[in-house]
């Protein structure tokens, strides 16, 4: 079981690699076209919208519940589940029709929920109408980021993993392609303040656009699957009043969350909108910073989870408690044994990450700040993880009620910080660090949510032996901590003969670190009788030239 475990994950992780990479590729170019100031932020406000309330409106139900009761219906079902997954096909794509309708109607109110009171100013109409104009043009996506990851739950039901993380790859290319276009077209050289009309129907389409690609190329991988769609409409006689009982709960989870992303939001905005001159780490130094944390956690966490959660389920419907104990902390472990050397990595080597990033045209003078807003995000990492996977853990027991009262604390935590960190710590002349208080809020909240959440999920699921995090966790970051300092030292010395400059400078810069860092984490972990990472070492040097 574990062996498909990693295998499943495998193949969603070679997808999920490849399209960050494309994904980081897009914030480069990006950050070429449109600068990472305010002028960014209001666009990159504008194309999380859509996302945010898809997720806020069904992407909770759609992303937890319903695993669980499609590989239900599959095993149990005499049709394989057709009628079962058809009902909620039907009934997605509705529901989702006359939500995302909703929402194009009411965009300007939505885009004023989040603007800060600095984009409100006289001086400020220009941004605020693009930002409005914006909200408009990408509200569309509700639609197909529904569309995409109800077609992609039915596929992860079916054991099919993969489609869904190669997916995304078709909507990097068409938003690279969108962005190489608008670079080619509309800059000049200088960054203007504002969009004009143009730019704004480029860019904004182009990205809706990306979307509605990443739906299409699912779509095949469906009827492969076994399943073939037909409407069919009604919801009476499938067993379906369990998945509303569930999804109540998880709709309130997720509107708490994306409570305290408009709060994150409107204090990012605030920092780049703010009246004081120089570099400023606002919305996209913390999205851009949020994006390279969450590769790692894309890449693995999620593969893993996803592949692990349909096995907790079974587990779970057969009442096999032990068993899922021990898979969700194998699970956490073997993540962790990657998770934490990247964490590393980002706090060690912040500088050079967001330079190959973002180190382009006028995104090079936030880069700094950039940096800092790195470093403080990277020390959530870790815990974000622990509780990505506890929270899978009670999923698989169809209990959504728990995971929405720990998701209060946390929100009132990250909201809690946020606010006096933003708001108090930080005068007219410091609010360009809105981004690193930022960070630091979003670390200390899953550190909070850790510390409360694993006692409460031992009333679930029983201590066990092999299913400890605690001291792997300790004897990892140990590890990691060492070959990072290494990484430092190394860096330092070659620094005094070598001027490392740009891009091209950075990259050289995180070479030689990954050169260092990698080694010595893998041999202190072997003294320290780390099994996780020695798998993880004994799987990849089996596949070098001369090894069996």
């Amino acid at each position: 079981m574990a062996d498909r475990t990693l295998r499943s994950a495998a193949v969603m992780a070679a997808g999920t690699v490849l399209s960050r990479l494309l994904g980081f590729v897009r914030l480069a170019l990006l950050a070429a076209a449109i600068g990472t100031a305010l002028r960014a932020d209001i666009f990159n406000a504008a194309n999380t919208i859509p996302n945010s309330l898809y997720i806020l409106l069904a992407g909770g139900v759609f992303n937890t519940v319903l695993v669980p009761q499609l590989v239900r219906a599959i095993k149990n079902h005499d049709d394989g589940g057709q009628d079962f997954t058809n009902r909620i096909l039907t009934f997605g794509f509705v529901a989702l029709t006359v939500v995302t309708t909703a929402c194009v109607m009411l965009a300007p109110a939505i885009a004023d929920l989040y603007m800060p009171e600095e984009l409100h100013d006289p001086s400020r109409l220009a941004e605020k109408a693009n930002l409005i104009f914006f909200v408009q043009l990408c509200l569309p996506q509700i639609f197909f980021y529904g569309a995409f990851v109800l077609v992609g739950q039915v596929l992860n039901a079916r054991r099919r993993f993969g489609p869904m993380m190669w997916a995304p790859i078709a909507n990097n290319i068409v938003a690279c392609a969108v962005i190489v276009v608008f670079l080619l077209v509309y800059r000049t050289g200088d960054t203007p303040a504002t969009f004009s009309h143009g730019e704004q129907l480029l860019i904004g389409l182009g990205h809706t656009a990306g979307i509605a690609v990443q739906l299409l190329v699912l779509l095949p991988y469906l009827k492969a699957s076994g399943h073939t769609f037909r409407p069919k409409f009604g919801l009476r006689g499938t067993g379906l009043s369990q998945t509303a009982k569930l999804g109540v709960w998880t709709m309130l989870f997720v509107a708490v969350n994306q409570v305290t992303l408009v709060v994150v939001t409107k204090l990012a905005l605030a920092g780049s909108a703010s009246a004081e001159i120089g570099a400023k780490a606002g919305l996209t130094a913390y999205q851009t910073a949020m994006l390279i944390i969450l590769m790692p956690h894309g890449i693995i966490t999620v593969s893993l989870a996803t592949a692990a959660l349909p096995q907790m389920s079974a587990l779970a419907a057969d009442r096999d408690l032990t068993e899922v104990a021990r898979l969700s902390a194998r699970s956490i472990r073997q993540t962790l044994a990657i998770v934490v050397p990247a964490a590393a990595a980002m706090i060690a080597f912040a500088s050079p990450i967001v330079t190959v990033i973002a180190g382009y045209g006028s995104g090079k003078n936030n880069l700094t700040l950039m940096a800092y807003t790195l470093m403080t995000l990277a020390f959530g990492v870790v815990p974000y993880t622990i509780q990505y996977f506890q929270l899978r853990t009670f999923y698989a027991f169809e209990d959504t009620r728990t995971p929405f009262f720990l998701q209060c604390v946390i929100a009132a935590t990250n909201i809690a910080a946020a606010l006096v960190g933003v708001r108090v710590l930080l005068d007219e002349d410091h609010l360009r660090y809105s981004g690193v208080m930022l960070g630091a809020s979003f670390a200390l909240a899953y550190t909070v949510a850790v510390l409360i959440s694993r006692p409460v999920l031992r009333r679930r699921v029983p201590r066990v032996a092999g299913a400890g995090i605690g001291l792997p966790l300790l004897a990892m970051v140990i590890a990691a901590a060492i070959g990072a300092g290494a990484g430092r030292l190394v860096l330092w010395a070659v620094g005094q003969l070598v001027e490392f400059t740009g891009p091209i400078g950075a990259i050289l810069q995180l070479a030689i670190a990954g050169i260092v860092l990698l080694p010595v984490y893998a041999g202190v972990a072997r003294v320290l009788r780390i099994h996780e990472v020695n798998d993880v070492v004994s799987m990849v040097t089996s596949k070098l030239p001369g090894r069996r």
